[in-house]
């Protein structure tokens, strides 16, 4: 049965907030990080690392909850992950112990896999024509919006009311989207539910496109960029400026604001632009911002580095969206595989840049700065490849089906 334009708009409006749980996934509790490593004794190392678990958690469930979602249904899929948020946002703030805390937060960086693939494939099988550009860029806003509030609100909590309280919204979150994700329909006809075997042969056909692992590490290390001061900041604050964690809340409002900023901006001049001059505008404000931070090199400065950080957010966000909608119109027969597998890619990316940027000496600009050069190079390279024209003629796995059979 089609679906009518109130449903359609619904669904526009219901996969933007299923998606924004991966953007408040670290940085709502990231102003809460010191006060978390005293409670705990932990060291600074081993909290940045909890973002790491939570992310290769993020992965793995990915690739479960895309394959459920191709094989069994969208439903099927979206309300057992969010009721399992829940549940891990309930054990992390009860929490009395670092091992009990980590399992907490990888059960919500398992279940927020669930989020993004399902509100990717909802789209893709809801939304046709020119909406569903649309409705990518504010798939990307909600994403965007999460790391601009969640901070602050995140800081300010943590100030007033501890730490803890930050997972009970985490928690009240869940359960509001779990309920309000009861009207949604199932999306995916029995006919086109995929076995497993099936839907293993469709990760292979898709990692054999060059054009998708292209797209894949542009949005890797976009994430990477993105969350590299939510990584640093808290504690760069705390040192070097003796400040708390409402501070770096009002400081990561600055940088996901530089996101919706770039974000917004690109939803403007898309029509009048295209999709390669602003990502390549992107890389060009990447760059800048880069070469921000190295102003004063050798100390340890936070106004070049924020100015840096904005710079990168605002040209990650004309970029990302761009990205995305190449990358999820390559496999329309697949939405859920191909959401699960760049969602998964995405993680790893983000957990592998997380672990390298919790063992760096953050002593001076010339390191973080150096890190932002090896992100924005394996950016700009992934960016080569994903606009070169002889890769704009991929077709779905029907289309290659039907070619097959040609005599």
């Amino acid at each position: 049965m089609k679906a009518t334009a109130g449903y359609v708009t619904y669904v526009v409006v219901m996969a933007p907030l299923l998606n924004s749980v991966s953007g408040i996934a670290i940085d709502l509790f990231a102003p809460s990080m010191p006060a978390i490593a005293r409670e705990f004794g932990a060291s600074t190392a081993q909290l940045q690392g909890s973002i790491t678990l939570t992310l290769l958690a993020y992965a793995a469930g990915q690739l479960f909850f895309g394959l459920l979602a191709d094989g069994k249904g969208r439903r099927v899929a979206l309300l057992p992950g969010l009721l399992v948020f829940v549940l891990g946002s309930l054990l992390a703030m009860l929490a009395h112990g670092l091992a009990l805390f980590l399992a907490g937060r990888m059960l919500q960086g398992f279940a927020v896999g669930a989020c993004q693939v399902c509100a990717r494939a909802l789209l893709v099988d809801t939304v046709q024509g020119e909406r569903f550009a649309s409705a990518v860029v504010y798939l990307s806003l909600a994403w965007g919006l999460g790391p601009v509030l969640a901070p602050f609100i995140g800081g300010l909590v943590d100030q007033a009311l501890g730490w803890r309280w930050n997972f009970a919204l985490y928690a009240a979150y869940g359960a509001t989207l779990l309920l309000l994700s009861l009207g949604l329909r199932e999306s995916l006809a029995p006919a086109q539910r995929k076995s497993l075997g099936d839907s293993l042969r469709g990760y292979r056909l898709i990692l054999g496109n060059a054009r998708f692992l292209s797209a894949t590490l542009v949005l890797g290390t976009s994430l990477s960029l993105f969350l590299v001061w939510n990584v640093i900041g808290p504690f760069v604050i705390e040192h070097a400026l003796g400040r708390g964690a409402a501070f770096f809340g009002i400081t990561a409002l600055a940088a996901g604001s530089a996101y919706l900023a770039g974000t917004l901006l690109n939803r403007v001049l898309l029509a009048r632009a295209g999709a390669p001059r602003l990502i390549g505008t992107g890389l060009a404000c990447t760059a800048a911002g880069t070469l921000a931070m190295l102003a004063l090199p050798r100390s340890l400065h936070v106004p070049t580095l924020l100015a840096g950080v904005l710079l990168v957010n605002f040209g990650q966000g004309l970029l990302f969206a761009n990205v995305v909608a190449i990358n999820m119109r390559l496999y329309p027969d697949r939405a859920g595989a191909t959401a699960s597998l760049l969602g998964c890619a995405m993680m790893l990316c983000a957990g592998v840049s997380t672990e390298v940027t919790g063992q760096l000496p953050l002593v001076a600009n010339w390191v973080i700065a150096a890190l932002f050069a090896a992100l924005a190079l394996l950016q700009g390279l992934g960016v080569r490849f994903v606009l070169r024209p002889a890769l704009s003629h991929e077709v779905n796995d029907h289309d290659r089906t039907a070619v097959a059979r040609r005599p």
